[in-house]
């Protein structure tokens, strides 16, 4: 049996250019909602949600199923006259998700590509799995911390207007920085495998 042709280094760079750019493609059509949400706020057409604790207001009729109470969690606003530092922060807390949302996509098809050339304990896959934790993790809080005190801020600013009815405050979802944490985690794997690999291909 013969070996198989061996894949030179200018197709390689081929593959990897083509692997980049479909990553591209990819990860823009996931962040293009949060990008277009940050120019939205920028410009002053964009919305952005804010916490609420307004009641719902109810009726009873009488008949069928009734509600004894309810309240709203979060409002869709759309706001005009807010100050540069309330909107700056909205726009760079959704930016950075979206940022987040490209380098962990790139870093996920980059994976695929190794896995597809056989090589799943190669060097840049050490790489990928760092980026996309750091990504996920840095990046989510990042995300998170400015895009909460962007709301805050804007709560504080319309509550006046609006009859007080926005809490200043943000909600915080944990998850994907733990998510991040474990592919970090994830990676001290790779590097095990790299390092046993390496040690293997010696012995041979």
């Amino acid at each position: 049996m013969s070996d198989p042709t061996p894949v030179s280094p200018r197709m390689e760079r081929g593959i990897v250019a083509l692997f980049v750019a479909a990553s591209a493609v990819m990860g823009s059509v996931l962040a293009l909602p949060a990008v277009r949400s940050a120019i939205g706020i920028a410009t002053g057409d964009g919305g952005f949600s804010l916490l609420t604790d307004a009641a719902v207001v109810t009726a009873h009729t009488g008949t069928g199923a009734q509600t004894v109470s309810a309240r709203y969690e979060s409002a869709w606003v759309v706001a005009d006259g807010l100050s540069a530092g309330a909107r700056s922060l909205l726009v760079s807390g959704t930016a950075a998700g979206a940022l987040t949302t490209l380098l962990t996509i790139g870093a996920v098809m980059l994976f695929f590509l190794l896995v597809t050339w056989g090589r799943p304990f190669h060097r840049a896959l050490l790489v990928a799995t760092r980026v996309a934790g750091a990504s996920l993790l840095i990046g989510g809080i990042l995300s998170a911390g400015l895009t909460g005190l962007g709301r805050m801020m804007a709560a504080t600013e319309l509550n006046p207007s609006a009859g007080d009815v926005f809490v200043i405050g943000s909600a915080f979802e944990p998850i994907w920085a733990l998510v991040g944490l474990g592919v970090l985690a994830l990676s001290v794997v790779f590097s095990y495998g790299i390092r046993l690999q390496r040690d293997t291909e010696g012995l041979v």
